[in-house]
């Protein structure tokens, strides 16, 4: 029979094996069909399709025959009734209108498919493609327990091998490889989590689901915290998902092994409840439909987190319609990057609705080569966040008492999926955009090489690794900013706007590009603290600033005022979810004393907008000015147009006309309307910014009055009317 050829190799043993594999000899080739609603084709299938799997030993050939020359397609269901998987079947987790159809040597499933997709009952068919885990295993050298190290108020936890655990927190200790080696690590190149569990260690009602090669349910790691699944590998043994393989118990530790129990590692998340769905066979390959059935079964069982750590290289639409059937259940879906080192989409990763994860290593850059020999963590225009992936300590399915280490972005991806999951324990009405803000808003830039890891979003390292502290801050509803330039001699205003309706506290710190202390002038009202605030990394000097409710704080910063000597300021904000702290955003900007506004510094917006509307109110004799300032967050160029308009909404023309903003990713800028057209120094009406392509974009408006400069939040608003 003529097989599927396998779209993604994997290195499955320490980066001996990377020839792309075959499936199990006794399966056939298959097609996924799809077909339109009401038609004669879809009542037909439905008619010879068994109504549950538990049917499926029990197919008689006839009746698929039948189905077969109604499509005119030779080939299907020419198989021995006898074997379990023959003829046409409903996809085994039910997804609508989807079914599976088996083929003989007459035609390959590229055919089958091409045929079936010019029939006009059938809204698609394509081949059922195969998927891999994207990790891979080695023997684990004794471990040597490194210093502790922590942030202010951690929570570390007693497993005897959690100092090892490099990717969750170090301090540069010593990771032996074996033969006298160890594993140099930079400090600080993790996902900040003693800090994270200082806030929750994760609840029992949260459910992750790990679609993967099955979990050991005996493993005490998991005792009494999992949740039934399916296998969908062989689906005659139903419930039993037993790991054949090794990679989904792995998988399964990373994200969420038991905690501060006295035994082997700690996992991200320690109390949420787990569902093993078994989707790669014991070879590490997935065939499309399994995923499919998998993403159904747990979107339709409560999952609220789905981690996929394997990758395809084939699109597939009926793999996006599960994924986003799972979306619309409210199901978070992390997935993995692979592990070949190039820039071609991998699935389900590249798609939109999936967070898609790369592997960086023990010195904060992206694994290329992994330690083992795997070829690199992969890249590209779809990638959303790195996470730790090098060496990672991983639960041993074949002795409970064993660790080994594992390589490979299907390690990392479970690094954000029990991410998400404490952000959803403490917070569980986030959706999938919320998320990708918190996971965004913690996230640390420009950690790797230069040449890829720039500002903003990159191809190799997405918005940058994860900081599991910072998100889960963002997830309470707190604001965390990052990355405003400070000295060389300008002047650095921070504007605090607080329209919450209780207190806000916030920690401003300055570092250099290194990370060491910048030395600069901070001054302000009595209201800033002189003693930086618990929690997070004591990176450099910091200041501790509290807004009352509906109140507004300034603080300035002075550089030195050498053109080397300068860096970044990160504001941290604290605030009360419930009464939405910092609701509006915050505004910063630069300027040099004596001259016009330089260089914007950052733009601090709670939320991005594809337009917005600013109130001008210029006064050439009062010196009172506006002005905007816009950033491009995302991974494409934003184009703006810029549009003037009087009090009685109708556009005006200054002369000169005034510019549009064209602007690549991850860049901003800052300007005054005067410096545009002097006509504008004294109007009065509305600066109108709207995105070209419907993209987004973050924006606080300017203004100048005697001399102070004050960065004002942009409040969103309808789209506007331009006569």
């Amino acid at each position: 029979m003529k097989k599927i050829a396998l779209i993604l190799s994997l290195v499955l043993c320490f980066g001996i094996q990377g020839a792309a594999q075959t499936l199990d000899s006794d399966r056939p080739g298959r097609i996924i069909v799809k077909f339109k609603p009401g038609t004669a084709l879809l009542a037909a299938a439905r008619a010879a399709a068994p109504s549950s799997p538990a049917e499926f030993a029990h197919l008689a050939e006839p009746r698929h025959a039948l189905l077969a020359t109604a499509l005119a397609l030779p080939g299907i269901a020419r198989l021995r009734a006898a074997k379990p998987d023959a003829g046409l079947q409903p996809l085994a987790a039910g997804m609508e209108r989807i079914f599976i159809a088996d083929l003989d040597s007459i035609l390959s499933p590229s055919e089958a498919a091409r045929l079936l997709s010019s029939n006009p009952e059938v809204e698609y068919a394509e081949p059922d493609y195969v998927a891999h885990g994207t990790g891979s295993p080695a023997t684990l050298s004794q471990q040597a327990a490194g210093p502790p190290r922590y942030d202010a108020n951690p929570v570390l936890p007693n497993d005897p091998f959690f100092s090892g655990q490099w990717a969750l927190q170090n301090t540069a200790q010593d990771i032996p490889l074996g033969g006298g080696k160890n594993l140099p690590i930079k400090a600080g190149a993790d996902i900040n989590a003693p800090a994270a569990w200082s806030i929750t260690t994760g609840l029992a009602g949260t459910i992750l689901a790990v679609l993967d090669t099955g979990i050991i349910a005996t493993h005490p790691e998991f005792s009494g915290r999992l949740v039934d699944g399916w296998n969908y590998v062989d689906n005659a043994k139903g419930k039993d998902v037993t790991d054949d393989h090794g990679h989904g118990t792995a998988v399964a530790g990373v994200a969420a092994a038991k905690g501060n129990n006295s035994a082997l590692v700690a996992g991200i998340n320690w109390n949420c409840r787990i569902m093993p769905v078994k989707v790669i066979d014991k070879n590490n390959s997935a065939l499309y439909t399994n995923l499919i059935s998998g993403l159904q079964f747990a979107a339709d069982n409560g999952a609220q987190v789905i981690n996929l750590s394997l990758a395809g290289a084939e699109d597939s639409q009926a793999l996006r319609d599960a994924v986003t059937y799972a979306s619309s259940k409210g199901a978070i879906v992390v997935a993995s990057m692979g592990n070949d080192n190039k820039g071609e989409p991998a699935y389900p990763a590249a798609f939109s609705n999936v967070i898609a994860v790369g592997a960086t290593g023990a010195q904060d850059q992206r694994a290329a080569p992994f330690t083992n020999g795997l070829a690199g963590s992969n890249y590209g225009a779809h990638i959303d966040f790195v996470a730790p992936g090098d060496y990672l300590y991983g639960l041993d399915f074949t002795n409970p008492a064993n660790l080994l280490a594992w390589f490979g972005t299907s390690v990392a991806a479970p690094m954000v999926s029990g991410t998400i999951s404490l952000m959803l324990a403490v917070n569980p009405g986030l959706n999938f955009d919320q998320v990708m803000e918190a996971l965004k808003a913690g996230a640390r830039d420009q950690v790797g090489l230069a040449s890829e890891d720039t500002q903003g979003w990159d191809k190799y390292y997405g918005w940058g690794r994860i900081d599991a502290y910072r998100s889960l801050l963002y997830a309470q509803g707190i604001n965390l900013f990052s990355h405003v330039a400070i000295g060389g001699g300008w002047t650095t205003v921070f504007t605090f706007l607080n329209t919450g309706s209780s207190a806000v506290r916030g920690t401003l710190t300055l570092t250099k590009a290194d990370g060491s202390p910048l030395s600069a002038t901070l001054s302000g009202p009595s209201a800033i603290l002189a003693a930086p605030l618990p929690g997070g990394r004591n990176e450099a000097s910091s200041l501790a600033v509290t807004v009352p409710a509906g109140g507004v704080r300034f603080v300035t910063a002075t550089g030195s005022g050498s053109s080397t000597d300068t860096g970044w300021a990160r504001l941290e904000t604290v605030g009360s979810g419930a009464s939405g702290g910092l609701a509006g955003g915050v505004g910063t900007f630069q300027y040099a004393p004596g001259t016009n506004l330089q260089t914007i510094a950052g733009i601090l917006a709670a939320s991005t907008v594809q337009y917005a509307t600013i109130p001008v109110n210029n006064d050439d004799s009062q010196k009172r000015y506006t002005g905007y300032a816009v950033a491009n967050p995302g991974p494409d160029p934003i184009s703006l147009k810029v549009v003037v308009v009087d009090q009685n909404g109708n556009t005006v023309t200054p002369n000169p006309s005034i510019k549009n903003i064209e602007l690549p990713a991850g860049q901003q800028t800052a300007r005054f309307l005067w410096q545009d057209s002097s006509a504008l120094l004294t109007f009065k009406g509305s600066v109108v910014l709207i995105e070209k392509d419907g993209k987004r974009f973050s924006v606080v408006a300017l203004v100048q009055n005697q001399g102070l400069y004050t960065a004002i939040p942009v409040i969103p608003s309808k789209a506007p009317t331009i006569n």
